[in-house]
């Protein structure tokens, strides 16, 4: 990537203390894929970032609390960040931040297969690990690096199993023991929705989301964030599947509450309206499953419960429900009959004698409802019935 070989041209050239961090290096050691590239400089990381934007052509966006910037470039992004020192004025708050070395922001992190550092300069650069990391990638264990690191911020349990889950790692026994102390200690509460809803984002992009979601819930995690989230059931019925949409995800989380703890999961994680809709809609469509299973009925007795209902949470469902007669309704409604429509418009009906007002939007819903169960296929058909309906209202 250009701003990676910029940076390893300045860091050779200049004696520029910047560094690969955390995630790439860790992946680098275990010979995966490289996703995302991190760096941290020991100076001012937005002054560089806008240097590089401005060689290479692209945007920078800079997060001037943190010290943090984002280059833009290609359609790639790579963040810059001030080597920085954290303190937690309370568990669960957000840390205060003052600039530091090197050693002070790989001791920030938060497991210390993420605390290594590759320097950018010289031939033959060798991985920084203060903390163990590598020995823990050999150990495959997931361990923080102190022991209030989970009181400090809440969210690294869902990281950890995050991690976990990724990897094929165990969480070390220590760091086991210091999950289940900070649940006690009910830290989980002081952390907002938007910080628990960023975490869950990206579980919900991962390979084995519905995995890692399940893992959660047995450890409590879950229930820390809201006491609602303490089973499992929907996220079961997803266990395995590897090419799930983040809707799925949601809806699986949600699958077996109330309407009322939907609503208030809904409000503790501040989802945005789209993601509101999901948890809203797929505990409705749960409840029309004693509907759906009965004996076929006519199709647009399916799409009058059907219409208005999120298609995310529709599509979401046709993979939770059990019964596969109800899944292929849901699907057969997605694809097809929720796009059938008449032929016929309402300036059609007032052409044929039906009178203006309520009468136009009735003969429309019969006519579509005909429509959906085959009895008017054709225009034709159709102008036959709407005869039919002024003769019968004369």
């Amino acid at each position: 990537m250009a701003v990676f070989w910029s940076l390893r041209r300045r860091a050779t050239s200049d004696s520029l203390p910047v560094f690969l961090v955390g995630g790439p290096v860790r992946d680098a050691v275990l010979n995966v894929p490289v996703k995302d590239l991190d760096f941290v400089l020991v100076g001012d990381a937005p002054a560089l970032a806008e240097e590089l934007a401005g060689e290479l052509g692209g945007g920078v966006t800079v997060h001037p609390r943190f010290g943090t910037a984002t280059v833009e470039i290609e359609g790639g992004r790579v963040d810059i960040v001030t080597a920085r020192r954290e303190s937690y004025p309370f568990p669960g708050s957000l840390p205060e931040v003052s600039a530091g070395s090197l050693e002070d922001d790989l001791a920030r992190r938060d497991f210390s297969i993420n605390a290594m550092a590759l320097p950018l300069s010289g031939d033959s650069p060798e991985v920084i690990d203060p903390h163990g990391g590598i020995q823990d990638l050999n150990d495959k264990s997931v361990r923080t690096l102190h022991p209030g690191s989970f009181a400090d911020d809440p969210t690294r349990m869902l990281r950890a199993v995050r991690y976990q889950q990724r990897l094929g790692f165990q969480i070390a026994d220590s760091t086991m023991s210091e999950l289940k102390e900070a649940l006690a200690g009910g830290h989980a509460e002081a952390v907002s929705g938007d910080r628990w809803r960023q975490e869950f984002q990206k579980i919900f992009d991962e390979e084995r989301a519905a995995g890692m979601l399940l893992r959660a819930t047995e450890l409590g995690v879950l229930a820390a964030v809201h006491p609602a989230l303490s089973g499992g059931q929907g996220l079961t019925r997803l266990t395995g599947e590897n090419t799930l949409d983040p809707m799925d995800c949601l809806a699986a989380l949600v699958w077996s509450l109330s309407a009322a703890d939907g609503d208030a999961v809904s409000r503790r994680l501040n989802l945005p309206a789209a993601w509101a809709r999901v948890v809203r809609d797929t505990i409705a469509l749960r409840e029309l499953e004693p509907v759906l299973s009965g004996p076929p009925g006519r199709v647009s007795a399916v799409c009058r419960a059907l219409d208005g209902l999120d298609p995310d949470a529709i599509a979401a469902s046709a993979r939770l429900f059990k019964d596969p007669q109800v899944a292929g309704l849901l699907r057969q409604y997605l694809a097809e009959w929720r796009l059938i429509v008449p032929s016929l418009t309402g300036d059609d009906l007032l052409a044929m004698g039906v009178p203006q007002g309520p009468k136009i939007g009735e003969v429309l819903r019969e006519l579509h409802s005909a429509k959906l169960d085959g009895l008017a296929g054709s225009e034709e058909e159709e102008r036959a019935l709407v005869h039919q309906i002024i003769s019968l209202g004369s």
